[in-house]
């Protein structure tokens, strides 16, 4: 028996929305990062955050190879890669994953 007219249909059958990648992605200064989204929302890492260990929390963020990646990217002509170039990929990491300045939803660009 077809339900009456005046009776709202249920919307549970709708389309689901599209499922989250499992990764954050973002570039910045022309290279492309990808951060697992588990780590985006790891309390070890923001207290690491909220204790000023900055390093540490951005290599937990984008993982060693990708620490490393940066680094390598970004030396100057002495080896080094100044805190001005780190500060900056930090700002990004985190507008990438929500916890920026910017508050970004999770695609930054530098």
């Amino acid at each position: 028996m077809p339900a009456p007219q005046n009776v709202k249909q249920p919307t549970d059958h709708a389309v689901k929305a599209e499922a989250k990648s499992d990764f954050v992605e973002f570039d910045h200064d022309g290279h492309h990062y990808t951060i697992d989204r588990a780590n985006a929302d790891n309390l070890e890492l923001m207290e690491f955050v909220e204790d000023a260990q900055y390093i540490k929390a951005i290599r937990g963020y984008v993982g060693l190879d990708q620490w490393a990646k940066f680094k390598d990217a970004h030396r100057d002509e002495a080896g080094r890669v100044t805190t001005a170039t780190f500060e900056s990929f930090l700002q990004a990491v985190m507008d990438a994953i929500g916890g920026g300045s910017g508050n970004s939803s999770g695609s930054a660009s530098s």
